[in-house]
């Protein structure tokens, strides 16, 4: 059975094409043509991921956070196609807890990266993943095939963004880690993506950790980034 995607767009030609892209790749899709859709589609079907259509002209952006705080939505990924210019649209879903956002133009190839590789579609597992063993540092414990962090023994629930930026620092324990190189980490497309974005999500990671964690803590490096270091004594 072929995952389905839901996308939310009120552009009939728009979603014709999308739909063909994703059919041509392993993907199922059906319009949802505006987020009270996209809500009664996931209660209904097997969705495995939704993808807005966030434009000008339409309330998508100003509505998306209804989707993350849905009990069914929540865990599924939710990817914002977003038109140039569009900033302030562009916070509004960051704010939201969207979980990746593409500026068009794109190429239809990153975004189906992107889904086959949240979906596990196609990949054999990574060596942090064989075997269930989890990432390890001080005090944090992660576990990538259950998608389940603890620091100190007590679980903390952490966005698709931040759980990536933490898998890359327990995977790089110590080594201060540019910006440049957690938005490549963190986001599918750099497109819209800039320093202070990547400040934003690591003051929650940290903030989130420093609440449970009595042994580790992210470190700011002045002028070259982030690490994942012992708290000091």
């Amino acid at each position: 059975m072929k995952p389905l995607i839901a996308v939310c767009s009120q552009d009939a030609d728009f979603y014709l094409l999308l739909g063909h892209i994703l059919e041509v790749d392993g993907f199922a899709s059906m319009l949802a043509p505006c987020v009270d859709d996209v809500l009664a589609v996931v209660s209904d079907r097997p969705v495995e991921a939704v993808l807005l259509d966030c434009r000008p002209d339409n309330k998508v952006a100003a509505q998306s956070a209804r989707l993350k705080q849905d009990a069914l939505l929540g865990a599924l990924p939710c990817v914002a196609l977003v038109h140039p210019g569009a900033e302030a649209q562009h916070i509004q879903l960051l704010q939201s807890g969207i979980d990746e956002c593409f500026v068009r133009p794109f190429a239809p190839a990153k975004l189906l990266h992107y889904l086959r590789s949240r979906l596990a579609i196609g990949q054999a597992p990574g060596p942090a993943t064989r075997g269930g063993r989890p990432l390890v540092y001080a005090d944090v414990e992660m576990r990538v095939d259950t998608h389940r962090v603890s620091c100190a023994g007590k679980e903390i629930a952490l966005g698709p963004i931040e759980f990536k930026l933490l898998r890359h620092m327990l995977e790089n324990p110590e080594k201060v880690l540019s910006r440049e190189e957690l938005i490549g980490v963190g986001w599918a497309s750099s497109r819209g993506v800039g320093a202070r974005t990547v400040d934003v999500h690591i003051s929650q990671l940290r903030k989130l950790i420093s609440q449970c964690s009595r042994a580790a803590a992210i470190r700011t490096v002045r002028l070259a980034g982030y690490a994942l270091a012992r708290r000091p004594f």
